[in-house]
This record gives C-alpha cells, structure tokens and sequence, in this order.
C-alpha cells in the first residue's frame, strides 16, 4: 500500500433508501461537506491535486455489524476505484484518509491498466489486470475508518481481460462453490473458473471471433445473475462490436448461451445487477446508463449531466448480527457511477427508485391495466368517480417484477361505475427495498356495461424492444372520439422517414416497424423519435435503432 493520500472528503455509499419517485435520483456523495460528487474541480480546490487520471470501474466494501451492547451498531462503507492509466486502486472512507494501491511492492508485483473488479463476501477483491493479461485477488483489510489491500493470489494466462464477476454459486458464506467469470477481452471469450483455497481452476469456456451463438467480438462487460440474497447460475456478457447482452447460463459443467439483446450503444463498458436481478448497462459513447430486467427487456434510461460513464456499481452490504450469529448479504437502494475525470466529471450517487411509465386502461373482453414499472415493486390499484372523487374501489394488486404488465379490471374494481361518469384509476407502486420511494399514476376512462372502456385522452405506450433491431412493435391507445390519427418516425434530426396513417380503431393499436423508410429501405442504426398525432394533440417518445 502506497503513502496515503489525505483529503478532506471522500467515497462513500449512503445506506439510507431514496424517498422520492423516479428510477434514478441524483444524491450527494457526501452531505456532510455539501458535496454533491468528486470531480477533478473538487479535489483540486479541496487538496490541490488530482486524485484521478482515467477512473473506470468502482465496487463497494460495505459492511454492517450489530450487537446487544455498545456501539450497538457499527458500519463501515469503503469505495475502490481502478485507475488504468495511472495503473492502481484508490480507496478509503469518506471524510477519512484515501490510499493508493498499485502492487509495486508486493509479491505480485505491480497493477498495469487494472480496469474491471468484483467484490465478494468476504472482502476479496478480484481486479481485471488488463495490461498484465491475468487477474489479481487481493483481501481487503479494514479497521475503524481505514483499510488496506493485501495480495492474494493471481488468475494467470488470459489475454487483455476487461472484467470480472463473482458468483457465490448460490450459496453466500458456503465455499466449495464459488465461481468467477472473466471477461477475456483480447481472445473474445468468456472463462468461468472455480475458486479454491488460495488458486483458482478453469472449468468452463466459451466463444471465438463472430456474431453468431457462442461467439463474440470484444466482450468488456461482464455480470452475474441475482435472486435476492444469492446468485443464479446467469451471466450476462456485453458483446461491444456485436452491440448486444448475451445471457449465458453456467450448468452441467459449461457455460450454454441462453440468448441475447440488442443493447443500442456502441460500447458497453460496465454491466451490474441489483437484487432483483435486473441489469444496469454503462454506455459512455452515448452518455448514458441503461436499465433491463432480468429478461432483458429494457425499463428505464439515465441521462445525466455527465461525460462518458465508464461504470455503474450497485452495493451489497454483508449485515452480521452478533446478537444470534446470522450473516446475510442485502442489495443497497442506492448505486455508484464513475464518469470521465473532468471539472465536472467524475464519482457520483445514487438512489434507486421506482417510476410508473405508460398507464392506460385498455378495453376489450377483458378490460387491463397496462403499464411498465421500472423496478420491483408492491402495486396498488385504486378505482374512483372522477368528479367527486369517491373511491369505488381499492385492491393489492402483489409485488410485480420490473417489466411491461397487463392487470385484469375485475367486476369487483368495477363495482358502481356508472357507464356515463368519468373514472379515474389510480395505481401506486411501492419500492421493495426497505423504505422505498413510491411513485403513482392516474388515467382516466369510461366504463361501458362495467366491462369495455377506453381512456379519455390518447396514450403513447411506448415501443417494445427498445433498443430496436430487425423490428419493433408501437402501441398507443386511442379514445372513443373520432379523430384523425397519425404516426411518424423521425431521425434526430427531425426529418421524417416513416409514416404510418392507415385507419387506426378507438382502443389498443399496435404498429410494427422494421426499420425501413417510406420507400423501403432500411435506415441506419441511431436515434430516432416516434410521434402520434391526434387531431391538435401531440405525444412523442424516442426509440435507439441497432442494425
């Protein structure tokens, strides 16, 4: 470990859930200093230096101790980021003493370009040695309010890897079990391998030079499935010159490709996933981060105020109650991104949410709710009269998964409408992490014989997939109201390049574009926006097409 490097701040995770809605929510880095994130301005005003040359990936030491005595409570939360270009690790504690680590004096010998880490359990850490074509374990030892890294062992023989991923195989504080997975950047695979008592021993391989199954073109981004406090046996890849996420499974004794997705972004640097299994996707050539669900079915999107995202960590805290012994790891609601070090640019926070996107009632045989939460979530659906606001109905709908959902209006919902009367449904949805942030939405409808209905107001559902490849299919619902409709799809630079106008019916339409303009040929990949008109009313939404 090098000399120390004092600074009047630091990193920190804060453990506390985010109370406002929104899937992503900006949170200050360390409040007690009126911080908001650590930048190259801060530090340079703060210490007179820079603590950064290239910051790429971040992971959270984040650990929890109860007991029947004093202190009660002690908890610690350490960072550590990886510095390519300045070829070492930088932790520590906020609001203590930063340390720098680059393995120059020790048995391994020094770091060169580290980029992708993992942290497991038990305070290892795993550490993409990019530059010497191995990965590099290390312990992390911490005590008070510092901690130190100390040389394990080393991964050698791979080529050029970018990450790495841990999985406690299903069994977290259990060895015999565990697995790692690297992405071998520089011989376009993936090498699962078993962890032993200070070794590690390859059990599984697989992919070549290509764009089909079982082959790759730059994997740089590699993660583990999740199911609340344990592992699944997934992997999720990010494939950069393929632009897509391969799912990948680990069983009988190799990894088997499960399938992929179009990601929409040139490179993905930095893949994670939260308790619930969903995935979190760095994309630093288009500024931003995006969310799927375990399916891979994009939910939700983070555009910030930054430059080039290079990584986005999500903490997991081990909780150890001295009290009765028990030990568990549990996702935090929070997570850390790593930005480009500029003024501006750098370690920011934060909170994990949930949002409501797309509500509208939905009339047919079967009348629905069909909306898209963008994290796991308890939801609530509540009927009223929307005048007088009398509530008709109210009923717990269950905890839905992050996704597209369809919920069945039920006679019961629907009791005392009247066919002439506006209602009103509102629907609230309550974050599952501990506190959570709740968010809700409201649509208006008419019943019809306290079954068919259809909103008051047009509703652009939005498109599905997103990120777009050979096609994608666009919904939006439309009133009873006999209004002219219309549908186009423009480039970013507002220019038209298909319309669709063909007689649309009061209800649910469902428009399938394969990514050709009016004369039939296929577009570029890129961004593009989708608007419905309706009569005077507008309503647009954006779509990311990946050829």
């Amino acid at each position: 470990m090098r000399r120390n490097i004092l600074l009047s701040i630091g990193l920190i995770v804060v453990t506390s859930s985010p109370l406002v809605a929104g899937t992503f929510t900006r949170a200050p880095l360390a409040p007690d200093l009126g911080l908001d994130a650590l930048t190259r301005s801060v530090t340079r005003e703060r210490v007179g230096r820079d603590v950064f040359a290239n910051p790429y990936a971040t992971v959270t030491i984040s650990n929890v101790d109860v007991y029947d005595r004093f202190p009660y409570v002690e908890s610690r939360h350490f960072q550590v980021v990886s510095d390519p270009r300045w070829n070492r690790l930088v932790c520590g504690e906020a609001g203590r003493s930063m340390a720098a680590y680059d393995g120059a004096s020790s048995a391994l010998g020094p770091l060169s370009g580290p980029r992708g880490m993992a942290v497991d359990e038990q305070n290892r850490l795993y550490v993409a040695d990019t530059g010497n074509d191995r990965i590099v374990v290390l312990q992390a030892v911490t005590e008070f309010d510092r901690i130190s890294l100390v040389p394990l062992f080393a991964i050698p023989g791979l080529h050029g890897p970018y990450d790495v991923a841990y999985s406690d195989g299903g069994t977290p504080f259990v060895g015999g079990d565990d697995v790692l997975y690297v992405a071998d950047t520089g011989r376009n695979r993936v090498a699962a391998f078993a962890l032993e008592a200070g070794a590690a021993r390859e059990v599984a391989t697989v992919g070549e030079l290509g764009s089909g199954p079982g082959a790759f073109a730059g994997p740089m981004a590699i993660t583990v499935g999740r199911a609340g406090d344990v592992n699944t046996p997934d992997v999720y890849v990010a494939d950069a010159h393929n632009r897509r996420i391969v799912h990948l499974r680990l069983e009988r004794g190799g990894l088997q490709w499960v399938g992929d997705a179009k990601d929409g972004a040139d490179v993905v640097t930095s893949l994670d996933t939260d308790q619930w299994g969903n995935l979190y996707a760095a994309a630093p050539q288009q500024d931003i981060v995006r969310k799927f669900n375990p399916s891979l079915e994009q939910v939700a999107e983070l555009h910030a105020a930054w430059s080039r995202p290079r990584g986005f960590s999500i903490p997991f805290t081990t909780f150890r109650d001295h009290r009765d012994g028990s030990v568990r790891r549990m996702g935090e609601a929070n997570a850390v991104s790593v930005a480009e070090w500029a003024d501006a640019g750098g370690v920011e926070l934060w909170n994990l949410g949930v949002a409501i996107d797309g509500l509208a009632v939905v009339g047919g045989d079967v009348s629905v709710a069909h909306f898209t939460v963008t994290d796991q979530a308890a939801v609530t659906l509540e009927i009223s009269d929307a005048a007088s606001g009398h509530v008709l109905s109210r009923r717990a709908v269950g905890t839905l998964p992050a996704g597209l959902h369809d919920v069945a209006l039920t006679a019961d919902d629907l009791r005392g409408a009247s066919a002439t009367s506006d209602i009103s449904l509102r629907l609230t949805a309550v974050s599952s992490y501990a506190g959570g942030a709740t968010d809700e939405a409201r649509v208006s409808f008419r019943a019809n014989g306290g079954s068919a209905m259809l909103p008051l107001q047009p509703v652009l559902l939005g498109n599905w997939p997103n990120p777009a490849g050979a096609s994608t299919r666009i919904s939006f619902v439309l009133p009873q109201a006999r209004a002219r409709a219309t549908l186009g799809v423009f480039d970013a630079s507002g220019r038209r390049v298909r319309s669709f106008a063909q007689g649309f019916s009061p209800g649910l339409n469902e428009i399938v574009w394969d990514g050709t303009d009016d004369r039939g040929a296929g577009v570029r990949s890129g961004l593009y926006f989708y608007r419905l008109d309706v009569g005077d009313q507008s309503f647009t939404r954006r779509m990311v097409m990946v050829r």
